[in-house]
Formats: C-alpha cells, sequence, structure tokens
C-alpha cells in the first residue's frame, strides 16, 4: 500500500517580493523615525534645559554685580553706624578731657585716663586699684565724629580724643573778610574766591625764596598772594591809620585761622621800598610772617612788625612811583613750648 505525501510549495512573484521589501523599508523608516523624533526631542529638551541654565548663570552674574561688591565690603571691612553718645562717658573722670588709650577704672568703676590715675586718688577714696579696660580702650580709639569746620569744607571724621588738635590744624578753619561792611566769612580758599571776585583787589600767584615787585598798597588796600606750592595765602596792607605822620607802614599777614599751632607752616618775609632810579634811598624790613583769621578787620600796624616808608620815598621828587619787593621764606615750624614743670626743668638744664 502506497502512501502518497503532496508538498506544495508556495512560489513568489518578483511583484510580492518587491512589495514585501518596500513594506520592510517603510517599518524600518517608522522605526528609524521614531527614534530620530525621540532623539531631536531629546536634543531640544538638553537644549532648552541648557539655554535655562545659562540664563540661570546670568541673572545669577547680573544680581551678583549689583550686590557683590556690598556683600565683599561687608565680608572685609566692619559696618558703619551713627551714634549718639554722652559726651561724660568719653571723658576722663579726673581731668575732664576726652579718654585716650589707655584707659583705666578704679574701683569706684570712674574712668581715667593713664596719666590721671595718681591724681584722681586725691580724689576718690576707693581708688586703690585700678583695671586696664581694653574694651573701652577700642571704643575710644575708634569713635570719630565730624570736624566741627565741615560747613566751610572741611569733610574729615577724627577719633574723638584728636578732634581738637585736628581743628587747631584744619586747614579749613573759617576766616572773615577784612573790609568793613563784608560780612563774608569762609575757609581761606574760599576767601581768596571772594577776594578775586567780590573786590577790586589783584591776585598774584608767587613763589617762595623769589622776589615780587608790587605797588605800595594804599591805605585799606591790599594785595593778595597766593604761594605756588602750598597755595597759603597772604595779604600786603597798608593800614589806615598807621600812626607814622604822613608816611606809610606796609605790614603782611598769612591769612589763615590756626597760625599759632606747632604744626602750622611758618613762614618769614623781607620787604624792602626804593624808586627804581635812585638806589640811594632805600627802607628794607626782614620778620617772621604773621597769622590772621582777620576777624578784627585788616591787620592793624601796631600789632606786630611792619615796614615804614618815609615820605622821602613816597613822594619822590623826580616824580617816580615807588616800588614794594617782597620776598616770602619758608621757615621750619615752631616749636611747642614745653608746659609740665619736669619738662621746663629739662630745658633748663639742657
Amino acid at each position: 500500500m502506497f502512501c502518497s505525501t503532496t508538498t506544495t510549495t508556495t512560489t513568489s512573484s518578483p511583484e510580492t517580493a518587491e512589495m514585501a521589501e518596500q513594506n520592510k523599508r517603510s517599518s524600518s523608516a517608522a522605526e528609524n523615525g521614531h527614534a530620530g523624533g525621540k532623539k531631536a526631542r531629546a536634543n531640544v529638551e538638553v537644549k532648552q534645559e541648557e539655554e535655562e541654565a545659562e540664563e540661570g548663570e546670568m541673572s545669577q552674574e547680573e544680581e551678583s554685580a549689583k550686590t557683590g561688591p556690598l556683600v565683599v565690603a561687608t565680608a572685609m571691612d566692619d559696618p558703619q553706624i551713627d551714634v549718639r553718645i554722652a559726651v561724660g562717658l568719653l571723658h576722663c573722670h579726673a581731668c575732664l578731657l576726652p579718654l585716650k588709650p589707655p584707659v583705666f577704672k578704679c574701683e569706684a568703676a570712674h574712668v581715667v585716663c593713664s596719666g590721671c590715675r595718681g591724681n584722681h586718688g586725691q580724689l576718690c577714696r576707693r581708688a586703690a586699684a585700678y583695671a586696664h579696660c581694653a574694651e573701652l580702650d577700642a571704643i575710644v580709639g575708634a569713635a570719630k565724629v565730624a570736624c566741627a569746620h565741615a560747613p566751610y569744607g572741611c569733610d574729615s571724621y577724627v577719633v574723638y580724643g584728636a578732634a581738637t588738635e585736628h581743628q587747631r590744624a584744619c586747614p579749613c578753619a573759617p576766616c572773615s573778610c577784612p573790609d568793613p561792611g563784608c560780612g563774608f566769612r569762609g575757609s581761606p580758599a574760599a576767601l581768596l574766591g571772594h577776594f578775586a571776585t567780590d573786590h577790586p583787589w589783584s591776585v598774584t600767584q608767587i613763589s617762595y625764596a623769589k622776589p615780587c615787585r608790587l605797588a605800595v598798597p594804599l591805605p585799606r588796600r591790599c594785595h593778595v598772594l597766593v604761594g605756588e606750592d602750598d597755595r597759603a595765602m597772604f595779604l600786603v596792607v597798608s593800614p589806615s591809620p598807621c600812626g607814622v605822620g604822613v608816611g606809610a607802614a606796609v605790614c603782611v599777614a598769612c591769612v589763615r585761622a590756626n597760625g599759632d599751632d606747632a604744626a602750622a607752616a611758618q613762614y618769614k618775609c623781607k620787604l624792602w621800598v626804593e624808586v627804581p632810579t635812585n638806589s640811594d634811598n632805600m627802607v628794607m624790613m626782614t620778620s617772621k610772617v604773621r597769622s590772621s583769621d582777620l576777624s578784627g578787620g585788616f591787620p592793624a600796624a601796631e600789632q606786630g612788625m611792619f615796614l615804614v616808608v618815609p615820605p622821602e620815598l613816597l613822594h619822590e621828587v623826580s616824580g617816580e612811583t615807588p616800588i614794594l619787593s617782597i620776598r616770602i621764606d619758608r621757615a621750619a615750624p615752631a616749636i611747642a613750648k614745653p608746659t609740665t614743670p619736669r619738662a621746663r626743668s629739662l630745658r633748663r638744664l639742657q
């Protein structure tokens, strides 16, 4: 008995194979397109995140640019505050002057200067022992006040204990206009501008140690001289009345309010008057230049050295106008005189 097996063979036509290949490519493209879309979207999201991060960094940088210096300054320097405090808390209980470090406290809680401990013992029965106040030293050494001459242009803040010394040497200490009826008052720099604009007085810049030739000033009139190096201001004036008969007196003053301070610059001058064509007649004087804030008006001849110009020179026979020559030199600062008995004794021994 024979058993027959039938085998079915499927034969693909060329058209069918081509369609299958197209379907395969389409499926692959769809898969690639789907993957590419995911990748593209991922790239877009990454790019957006990067842009947001950059914007965040820029905003942080801008914010740092605004607040960075303040933060740095705060971190590096102690912040400053303006406070009001009773003056007595910054003064010595013994000498009543501003405290200067080192500061000490007695058993009765009286705060005194280092040098006042012996004197305070005579006033306080409980001042047998003293304790150093290191914390108060820091406060006293750092407490600053505005200069009293701030209305006249000084913008300095000085330690309270040294405020008096600063004010004595402050270049903005006010001076007055000497012209009668003029109430102007200001710093020497402001006064110089006032002289140049509001009064018919000549302003001349001079070099120290070199002579300057001027006309002999008339009574109540003056020449204004300004030092080339330090802008110091000098008045060359003929006071009236001068008390020398029909002659004239000529004096020089440095316009400043602190000329008596030991640290202030000092000046000396040489004055001489002559007629250009007559060298036989001449008067000369050398002296220290006094200082004045001009609050009493023009400097008076009787208050210091002055040069007497005789009538023979003022009224020269030839009719020529006499010439005033002036030379100003800077001198060494004045040395403060010792005030304590021990210092005076040591000075006598030298």
